[in-house]
């Protein structure tokens, strides 16, 4: 595992896959949460759960998604979707509505170390 502010290389590699860049990685510590402190939602967040199971061969099944990430458009209502559409920094105001579960990288790390969910 990684030390209290330091990744492994493994974590390095996976965000990396994620698309974050070399600074943001490096601004990132173990208590650093998906969502919340990195802001990954939706269709990225998606992605970043695809490459555990395709890089990494973690078993996902009892992942449940919308615990821990909105999805791409929150737009529960089309007055809601047309607000987003109109205004699309509303966008970050709904989702904050909502609670979403932190996802910290270190429970990333163990996903990765023990091949399945937690």
């Amino acid at each position: 595992m990684s030390m209290p502010n330091e990744l492994s290389i493994e974590l390095r590699e996976y965000l990396n896959h994620c698309g974050l860049s070399a600074s943001k990685i490096a601004q990132c510590n173990g208590k650093t949460r998906m969502y919340h402190d990195l802001g990954i939602y939706g269709d990225i967040a998606e992605a970043c759960m695809e490459v555990l199971t395709e890089h990494y061969h973690v078993d996902l099944s009892s992942f449940e998604f919308k615990k821990f990430f909105p999805h791409e458009f929150s737009g529960k209502d089309m007055l809601t979707r047309i607000l987003l559409w109109i205004t699309p920094f509303t966008g970050n105001i709904a989702r904050q509505r909502d609670e979403y579960l932190p996802l910290t990288l270190d429970r990333i790390e163990r996903a990765i170390h023990n091949k399945r969910w937690e």
